[in-house]
């Protein structure tokens, strides 16, 4: 598992200089070596977390020849026909080169992985492939001066000059808690999208092959019975194991990490690691692994480790949380999955299963479960009580624009469904946040995350069934639980709980007034972000009333503001 950035500049600093200035600010990514290959025109940079390639192993990689480097950040399970659909016979690549030659060899329906990969030719001439669910993150910069490509913002940063902060984009995430409109909250920086194929050569991107379509690619005769779903997540599970070092498993207690844990069991698994965090207060975590009911007894002998999490632990990793992801969040859970993460590198973990895409596979969110009500998909995003908060701290023009970003982002409805549209729209919009939120307070403490429910076939098969069969008579994940009802019976009428943490409870009472002190000692920069300062003293009125909407903003705004000020230090 790899870091990988990439220059090709058009101005006057050389690019295998620009490269090594990048990949130096993301060495914790990668603490087994690192290494640039290129010159003044072109450069790929990489540093290395060491999983399956070679420890002699040099990066980036070099095909036979020498003259082809290969820049790989991932992991590919399994190559040939019908790899992503879990069909037909594959290949195991070996590590390192070896799956970079199978991502440039192979298109995405031959590939079960995930991967960012970058092939500097002997002209120059960078090749940048990322995979069809955007599993590793890859973010592209723009400059007179050239454009560079990176698995981290913070790479990119300052690399041509000042990147300055995109206001539309900052009132998009306090309206919508994410940047909506295809962009990241710089200018000249955009994700690239999942799926996609780059060129970029002279300083410029020359040719541009988008991914495909939001919503896995699915085959029409396939329907997804209980056999199919548990023979999918067999096979990504056995996929996902292959390692030269050692695994663990991350669980919650909930449906998804259960499920893994239930296969690792039934394999014979012996001497895992698991982790777990336990939120005070919302019956999250596992503090027993007895209390998972796991088959045979090979669970016995996992060594299980679990830490509490409280108010003043969310609020002390705030500054930690928006430096390791380079942007504000609205995900509450960000801060806990920083203490999981730090948990699993204490334990020994190197590789660290983890649930992720289960949700948006299989239809997750209890939120989901009013969606046939819903007028249209933008009803179920646009919250008047927030819109109205929102007009008084950003203005009207700057809400209305919001609003006007998401509804242009929204999939066509062309009379489909709410829950048809809202669907889709989560593919982009909400899985990948959870995966880059995976991925960069894993790889802050050098542990690789992988995602068993985004492989094997799995999503392919999640994506035939029709929503209703996923939620429905007040249940979420119909078809995973039923796949499951002999092993997990109490998980057909269980109720999710979320990872987060419960703000109404944790920012209000005893820590109300260290909530108000936080937003006060950030309020110069909130408010030359755009934010006004009456409403802005209106709104720290409303959290110490206690007032639900400007409670649900508070998170936003602390991590917001703690942003500001790593921008500026």
């Amino acid at each position: 598992m790899c870091l990988a950035p990439a220059v090709a500049g058009a101005g006057r600093t050389p690019a295998d200089r620009l490269a090594t200035a990048a990949v130096e600010k993301l060495l914790h990514r990668g603490p087994d070596g690192y290494g640039v290959v290129g010159d003044g025109g072109s450069a790929v940079a990489m540093c290395r977390l060491r999983v399956r390639s070679r420890p002699s192993d040099t990066v980036p990689f070099a095909a036979p020849a020498g003259a082809t480097a290969f820049a790989f950040n991932g992991e590919v399970y399994a190559t040939g026909s019908g790899a992503w659909y879990g069909e037909g016979r594959v290949d195991v690549p070996l590590g390192g080169l070896d799956e970079a030659q199978g991502v440039d060899g192979h298109g995405p329906d031959a590939l079960d992985g995930m991967y960012a990969l970058l092939r500097r030719t002997p002209d120059g001439a960078i090749e940048v492939t990322r995979d069809p669910l955007g599993i590793k993150p890859l973010y592209l910069l723009r400059h007179r001066d050239g454009v560079a490509v990176a698995s981290e913002i913070p790479a990119l940063l300052e690399l041509f000059g000042p990147s300055p902060v995109r206001p539309e984009a900052v009132t998009q995430f306090l309206m919508f808690g994410r940047v909506v409109d295809g962009g990241t909250f710089f200018e000249g920086i955009e994700p690239v999208a999942p799926g996609t194929r780059l060129l970029l050569k002279e300083g410029r991107v020359q040719q541009w092959s988008t991914g495909s379509a939001a919503l896995p690619p699915v085959r029409p005769d396939t329907p997804a019975g209980p056999e199919r779903i548990r023979a999918a997540l067999a096979r990504a599970v056995d996929r996902v194991l292959v390692s030269d070092r050692p695994l663990g498993l991350a669980l919650s207690g909930g449906l998804d990490s259960t499920v893994l844990a239930t296969e690792l069991a039934r394999r014979g698994v012996r001497d895992l690691s698991t982790v777990s965090v336990l939120p005070r207060g919302n019956g999250d975590g596992v503090r027993d692994l007895a209390a998972l009911r796991l088959p045979g007894t090979s669970w016995q002998s996992w060594r299980h480790r679990s830490i509490d999490f409280g108010p003043d632990d969310l609020l002390d990793g705030i500054p930690d949380a928006v430096r390791s992801l380079g942007e504000p969040t609205a995900l509450s859970s960000v801060p806990m999955y920083a203490a999981l993460a730090r948990l699993a590198r204490e334990s020994g973990i190197v590789v660290l299963l983890v649930g992720e895409g289960a949700d948006e596979m299989f239809g997750g969110y209890r939120s989901y479960l009013g969606l046939g009500a819903r007028a249209d998909a933008a009803d179920f995003y646009l919250s008047e009580e927030r819109s109205a908060l929102l007009r008084g701290l950003v203005g009207v023009p700057a809400h209305d624009a919001a609003r006007d970003a998401l509804l242009d982002a929204l999939p066509a409805a062309a009379g489909r469904p709410v829950d048809d549209v809202v669907r889709e729209f989560e593919y982009e919009h909400s899985l990948e946040p959870l995966l880059r939120r995976a991925d960069h307070l894993l790889m802050a403490q050098g542990v690789e995350g992988r995602t068993p429910f985004l492989h094997g076939g799995l999503p392919a098969l999640a994506a035939s069934l029709p929503f209703g069969e996923l939620v429905r008579d007040g249940q979420t994940k119909v078809a995973l639980r039923q796949a499951y009802a002999t092993e997990l019976p109490h998980f057909l009428d269980e109720v999710k709980k979320p990872f987060r943490a419960p703000l109404d409870d944790w920012l209000t009472g005893p820590r109300a007034a260290r909530v108000r002190a936080g937003l006060a000692g950030h309020r110069d920069r909130l408010e030359a972000a755009g934010l006004r300062p009456d409403a802005l003293g209106g709104l720290l009125d409303g959290i110490a009333a206690g007032d639900a909407t400007a409670t649900g903003l508070a998170f936003p705004l602390l991590t917001l503001g703690a942003w500001l000020e790593w921008l500026a230090a």
